[in-house]
Formats: structure tokens, C-alpha cells, sequence
């Protein structure tokens, strides 16, 4: 372990390997530090193991956060630059509706290239190591773990968020980053299905409904998306619940009336449903269990277009993808990812304030600020030189 290195990452994931990566290749000294036993450990379930790891139809309106600093984000970092990125490192890409995976559809793909990029470059890592302390110092910092100490003139803190405990979410960052004094906004699951009490879920479980969820609290539909809508025991699952997991987390500990509606046949009016229904019923429309839950009600046609359902919780953060909530990013420069409150310390990823939608948002928010930290330091030591 060295005792000094002139950067010390803290995480070894998606935005710390490909930022150690970066930096030791202008020359830098970098150390790793990571809880986990090997790297990438959340990287490698991505996607259900896929790694849709960009987007080509990259927009603010796919995050949440402060818009106008995610926009300078996003603005530095495009969806060009990091395709041009994932080639150099021996990435072929393939895309399906914009989303982009590796071509072999395997996250190990990119997991593997980007420790080959670091390691190829002689960076440090040390893993079931985790950062305990960090600790400003007259010409940088010093970052304490259980192994020892090591001081650093730039600290990177990739540690990710709290979401996907058994995939190394633990949210220890955001204590480090509060003892340099910044402010955490309140951690949420993002990405996550939602939990609806009643017997009935048990009856219809293992459906899958091509439909349109649309997310009410206190009684407004405030939005909704069509996609394969997956129904389990205790409530909701799919992409479409993913997309709006974070507004209900959000609005149940408002402590607001949460409600999930699900349209079972987006691409019919209500005119036309009543059509097919006096001709052909609802057999040809919706999954079989679901026939005799859809019959109990006086007006099943309207419940096929508008099925509401109280929501009660969210699955968890351990169940969570991606953590919503993290380091206030108005404390951070967006231009370069530095600390506004303690000069010399980066922050790249899940454990800002930011999260993005299912379709490889996530990710490419990772890269984007990784790219950003490592030009600003780069461009540090030109300014010295």
C-alpha cells in the first residue's frame, strides 16, 4: 500500500475505473480504494448482466435533478465522445432503439475493459478496502482506511450510492462527503417497483401487461409510460414502474395519497373499447387471471382503461437500481466536478444528486462526469507546468 499517491479514487465502479484509467495515462500516480472484493461488482449486473451502458436519444428530461447543472454536464460529455471512448477500449457497440450495449451483451465485456485500461496502466487497487476518513492536509489530503493512510493531492470520490445492498450499495460516501461539510439530500429508491396491498396480487402474479402505468398523488395523474408492466405478489415491477418509482418514493414520504393506473390497452379510445367489448369481451385483451379480478367491478371497461390501485412503499433501496437523492450538486462545479467546499476533491456519479431513467442514463452519467474530473485535474497540471 502506498503511503502516498497523487491521486486516491474511492470506488472502483463505472466511473472510478474509467476516471483512474484516464488519469494515470497523463502520467498521474493512482490508488484505488474499494469495499468490495472485486471490481466493477455493480457494473457487472447492469442491465440484467447486458450493461446498456448510453443512450442515443440523450436529454435533461431523462434525469432528475437540477436541470441546468446536469445540462452542462451533458453538454461536455455527448453520446459521440463516449462511443469514440468504448471503441479505444475495445468496446464494439450495438444499438436497439437508441439503447446502446456492448456487442457481445455482457457487462463482464465492459467490467473487463475498463480494469484492463486501469491496470494496464499500473493504477493501485486495493480492494475489501474501505475509505473510513478523509482528512484535509496543507498540500491535499490524507484518506484513512483500515490498511493504513495514504495522502494524495486529489481525492475522486466515485463510491456510488446506497442503492442494491447486495451489490456493495452501502452510501458510506456520503458520510466522507459530509465531513468535508457538504449536504446530503435524503436518499430514495430509484428505479424499483412499487408495493399495493390486497389478496388479488397473489391471484394475477407472473402477468405481464403491454400497457400504459400512470403514477396519481392526492388523486392528479402527474405522468405515465407505456411498456411491459410485470405484476408480482405484492404489486407492480417493469420499466414503466421504474420510471416513476422515484416521484411515488418521493411523494409517500410527503406523506401525500399515492395511487399506480394501469391503461390494459393504451392504443384503444374508450369508444372503440366499448365496441370490442359488446362484440368480442375482454379475453382477447388481457391475460387470462386477470379476467375473473376485471369482472368483479360494475364497469370493467372503464377499469381496463384506468385500473387504480393504492401504492404503500417502494421495494427498497436494496431492490433499487440506482439511488435517488446524494451530494448536493450546487455545491459541486459542474465544469469540472471539484468540490466548491473543499478544493482538490472530485465528485463523479451515483453519489450526486442526480439520477436518470431506465436506457443506460445512469451509466452515461457516470462517464460523463469521469471524463469532466480527469480533464479538469489534467488541466491543473498543465497550468502548474
Amino acid at each position: 500500500m502506498r503511503e502516498y499517491s497523487d491521486i486516491v479514487i474511492i470506488g472502483a465502479g463505472a466511473s472510478g475505473l474509467l476516471c483512474g484509467g484516464l488519469l494515470v495515462h497523463e502520467g498521474f500516480s493512482v490508488t484505488i480504494i474499494e469495499k468490495n472484493s472485486r471490481v466493477g461488482k455493480k457494473l457487472s449486473a447492469t442491465g440484467n448482466g447486458r450493461c446498456n451502458f448510453t443512450n442515443r436519444k440523450m436529454d435533461v428530461s431523462c434525469y432528475y435533478g437540477d436541470e441546468n447543472w446536469i445540462q452542462s454536464v451533458l453538454a461536455q460529455v455527448g453520446v459521440k465522445r463516449v462511443l469514440r471512448q468504448f471503441e479505444s477500449l475495445g468496446i464494439y457497440a450495438r444499438e436497439k432503439d437508441g439503447y446502446v450495449y456492448p456487442y457481445t451483451n455482457q457487462a463482464l465485456t465492459v467490467v473487463e475493459a475498463l480494469q484492463r485500461f486501469a491496470r494496464g496502466n499500473q493504477i493501485e487497487i486495493l480492494l475489501d478496502c474501505k475509505a473510513r476518513s478523509l482528512k484535509k492536509e496543507e498540500n491535499g489530503y490524507r484518506v484513512g482506511t483500515h490498511e493504513g493512510e495514504i495522502s494524495c493531492q486529489y481525492v475522486i470520490m466515485a463510491s456510488g450510492g446506497k442503492a442494491g445492498g447486495e451489490l456493495g450499495g452501502s452510501g458510506s460516501g456520503y458520510k466522507l462527503a459530509g465531513s468535508l461539510g457538504h449536504h446530503i439530500h435524503t436518499i430514495y429508491p430509484g428505479l424499483t417497483g412499487l408495493v399495493s396491498p390486497g389478496d388479488f396480487w397473489k391471484q394475477v402474479a407472473g402477468t405481464r401487461i403491454q400497457g400504459r402505468f400512470s403514477l396519481s398523488v392526492d388523486h392528479r395523474i402527474i405522468e405515465g409510460e407505456v411498456g411491459e408492466i410485470q405484476i408480482v405478489k405484492d404489486g407492480v415491477s417493469g420499466i414503466p414502474v421504474f420510471q416513476l418509482c422515484r416521484m411515488a418514493a418521493l411523494a409517500l414520504a410527503e406523506g401525500r395519497y399515492v395511487e399506480g393506473v394501469i391503461d390494459f390497452v393504451p392504443p384503444m379510445e374508450e369508444k372503440e373499447l366499448q365496441e370490442w367489448l359488446i362484440h368480442y369481451g375482454m379475453e382477447g385483451l388481457v391475460p387470462k387471471k386477470w379476467l375473473g379480478v376485471l369482472r368483479k367491478n360494475q364497469e370493467p371497461e372503464k377499469c381496463l382503461k384506468a385500473f387504480r390501485f393504492p401504492i404503500i412503499d417502494t421495494f427498497g433501496i436494496d431492490r433499487a437500481q440506482v439511488s435517488a437523492g446524494g451530494v448536493d450538486t450546487g455545491e459541486v462545479d459542474s465544469k469540472t466536478m471539484e468540490s466548491k467546499l473543499a478544493p482538490g476533491v472530485f465528485f463523479t456519479g451515483e453519489i450526486l444528486d442526480v439520477d436518470g431513467k431506465c436506457g443506460g442514463y445512469n451509466l452515461h452519467f457516470a462517464w460523463a462526469c469521469a471524463n469532466i474530473a480527469a480533464d479538469a485535474i489534467k488541466k491543473k497540471k498543465e497550468e502548474k507546468a
